[in-house]
C-alpha cells in the first residue's frame, strides 16, 4: 500500500492491517498490530521521504509489517530517558514485537517488525 502525507493516511494504513489480518490476529495482537503500524506509519511520514509504502503479511501464526520510505538516513537509537520528547516509539516496538530492525533499500530504508 502506497501512502500519502495526508492527515487520513495512518487511518487508512490501520485499516488495511486490519483487514490483511482478518481472521488471522486475535484481538490482543490486533490491537498490538494496530499501534505498530501507527508508529512506523507515522514516523515514515514524519521523518521519512516520499515514497512511503506499507506490506503487512500474516504468516503462521505471526505478522510482518514493513514499512519503507525514500530516506536512507537511520533513525537515533542512543539511549531514551524518561523525559525525551522523541524514541518514544522504539520502547513500544520493543513492547508489542516479537523483533523488529530495519535494513536499507535502493534510495531509502525499510524498518520491519514482527508480532
Amino acid at each position: 500500500m502506497r501512502i500519502t502525507a495526508e492527515p487520513h493516511a495512518v487511518a487508512e494504513a490501520r485499516q488495511h492491517a486490519i483487514d490483511a489480518c482478518h481472521g488471522c490476529v486475535d484481538t490482543q495482537r490486533l490491537g498490538d498490530l494496530v499501534l505498530a503500524v501507527t508508529e512506523l506509519v507515522t514516523n515514515a511520514i514524519r521523518h521519512g521521504g516520499e515514497p512511503v509504502t506499507l506490506t503487512v503479511t500474516p504468516r503462521d501464526g505471526a505478522v510482518r509489517v514493513e514499512v519503507c520510505d525514500g530516506n536512507p538516513a537511520l533513525f537515533a537509537t542512543a539511549a531514551i530517558d524518561d523525559l525525551s520528547e522523541g524514541r518514544r516509539g522504539l520502547r513500544l516496538l520493543d513492547a508489542v514485537c516479537t523483533s523488529w530492525g530495519w535494513r536499507p533499500i535502493d534510495g531509502g530504508k525499510c524498518v520491519w517488525c514482527e508480532l
